[in-house]
């Protein structure tokens, strides 16, 4: 009899072990009420592994500066291969009007010798203006930056048909009177003066921001207080000490004057004054293509001092601010 009954209890364990493995076979699936609910919901994409906000974020921002770069290059990529490769052909023909018009070359030399005079007079004015104003008068900073930001509020054209109305007045005022000889002495072809003042003006909003950003960066009241007990003179200081502070602003401002009164046409072909940039819009009615070729070099030249303007800044900024 115990051996019946062994025999029967194994067979319903081993019936119980037949049961339960039929029930863990895949296929078949388990009651929904016995699988836990943890409370987690499905990751976000944020949370799934490979994707990083940031990452996307610092990719997307360079969208703009690619666009900007494509919308400046592609142009002058443009006039380069419509000036040099005339009939699908390499040749630098368009460009031997720099040796062979002497029109190009006098209005070149008049360009340069009104950028020289725009920038002594620039530098000379402006530089102790804001230094005296820094050192005696910084209450009246505001005025003088009110002052230097106008001519972004006057349109070029705005400005050139007041000087023209200016200039007629004179010249209406009968042959040897003294308006009638500033008039001419300001419309001068060899220097007309009366660009070298239109292009002061035109710079100052930026190289007030420049020489005034400097001298923020120096201590400027000790330098003037040294200078002046070692026995220099305002001037002295100014020279000696405060320009090479600042050699990086003042570049800056020299070579934005450059680039402006390269680029600059509005003013000069209304005063009716031969400009490189009229020079450009006269000659490209007869050689369209010799036009393009200096119009891409000056591009080129202005490009090039501007990067260099701003390195310079940017190299004497990061000297003044190392630690002694």
């Amino acid at each position: 009899m115990a051996a019946v009954n062994t025999t029967s209890s194994e067979s319903e364990q081993a019936g119980q072990a037949g049961q339960a493995g039929q029930a863990g076979q895949p296929g078949q699936p388990e009651d929904a009420g016995d699988i836990p609910d943890t409370g987690q919901s499905a990751p976000s994409p944020s949370q799934r592994p490979g994707f990083s906000l940031s990452r996307a974020l610092g990719q997307g921002r360079w969208l703009p500066v690619i666009a900007v770069a494509v919308y400046v290059t592609v142009p002058v990529l443009c006039s380069i291969i419509y000036a040099t490769f005339p009939g699908g052909t390499f040749s630098l023909g368009a460009y031997s009007v720099l040796t062979e018009d002497a029109s190009l070359i006098r209005a070149m030399t008049r360009t340069l010798l009104i950028s020289l005079v725009t920038i002594v007079t620039l530098v000379a004015v402006l530089v102790p203006a804001v230094v005296a104003i820094h050192l005696w008068a910084p209450r009246l900073r505001t005025v003088l930056e009110i002052l230097c930001t106008l001519p972004l509020v006057v349109p070029p054209i705005a400005l050139a048909a007041g000087l023209v109305a200016l200039l007629r007045w004179g010249a209406q005022q009968g042959r040897g009177s003294v308006p009638n000889q500033i008039s001419q002495a300001l419309q001068s072809s060899d220097l007309p003066l009366i660009l070298v003042g239109t292009y002061v003006v035109l710079c100052l909003p930026f190289t007030f921001r420049s020489v005034d950003a400097g001298l923020r960066t120096i201590p400027l009241k000790a330098m003037v207080e040294g200078s002046s007990i070692l026995g220099s003179s305002i001037w002295g200081t100014i020279w000696r000490v405060v320009l090479p502070n600042v050699r990086g602003s003042v570049l800056f401002s020299v070579f934005f004057a450059t680039a402006l009164c390269f680029g600059e046409f509005t003013v000069a072909a209304t005063l009716n004054q031969q400009t490189v940039p009229v020079w450009l819009y006269t000659v490209s009615s007869t050689d369209f293509r010799a036009s393009i070729a200096i119009a891409v070099l000056l591009n080129l030249v202005t490009w090039a001092l501007m990067l260099i303007a701003t390195l310079s800044a940017s190299r004497g900024a990061a000297k003044t601010q190392e630690p002694a």
